[in-house]
């Protein structure tokens, strides 16, 4: 075992949280922006970030950590197991609340009364969860594994994330990824995106969540 040598599967993992990570940010700034009646719903926005986040975290990078890294770090480390059956539940209750997220984000696209509140609540909910979800990760379970996995664990870790093919998104998947990546980038409004900004025309006379409602 060696704890200094740096692993790609290790990398790949760090960095998808990075880019989970900045998705989450844009959704929470944006919301909040909405919701102070700074900037109207982007729309094409949020449906990039719900398609990313059902997409990539809960059927492409997940499946990884419980398939290979999950049960590697358990064989090592018997401690570690506690947190890895909440991270795997976290995993699954991921799959139901950005489905979720998807059906309140067209209800308030079609106008449906109380929508825009529901959803709002939803995502701030998610966003939460999300957040303490890779904390765990990254500090219970990311040194973990550098410590007390072999480099045979390593390899075999390697090649699952750094496979280009997977059987579900078909060939080199992370370029997809990536590329649904850079569109939020590029759509989403400034400054959390290099989109332009639509801001509300009477501010003022918009109703705010939570405020003047009994």
């Amino acid at each position: 075992m060696q704890a200094a040598t740096r692993h790609r599967a290790y990398d790949i993992i760090r960095n998808e949280h990075r880019a989970i990570a900045a998705v989450i940010h844009c959704l929470e700034q944006i919301l909040k922006e909405v919701r102070e009646d700074e900037l109207d719903p982007p729309f094409d926005v949020l449906d990039l970030v719900i398609r990313y986040l059902a997409e990539f975290p809960d059927q492409f990078h997940h499946p990884k950590e419980d398939d290979y890294l999950f049960p590697a770090v358990a064989r090592r480390d018997a401690a570690a197991a506690e947190v890895i059956h909440e991270l795997q539940e976290q995993h699954e209750d991921c799959v139901r609340k950005t489905a979720g997220l998807a059906s309140l984000l067209a209800a308030w696209k079609a106008g449906k009364a109380g929508s825009h509140e529901a959803f709002d609540q939803a995502a701030k909910s998610y966003v939460a969860f999300q957040w303490e979800h890779i904390r765990l990760e990254e500090t219970k379970i990311l040194p973990v594994a550098r410590e007390a996995l072999s480099q045979a664990d390593w390899r075999m870790i390697d090649t699952a994330f750094g496979e280009n093919d997977d059987p579900i998104f078909g060939a080199n998947p992370q370029a997809a990824f990536n590329g649904l990546f850079r569109k939020i980038v590029a759509t989403a409004p400034a400054p959390w995106g290099l989109g332009a900004r639509h801001e509300p025309k009477r501010a003022s006379t918009r109703s705010k969540i939570g405020v003047g409602r009994k």
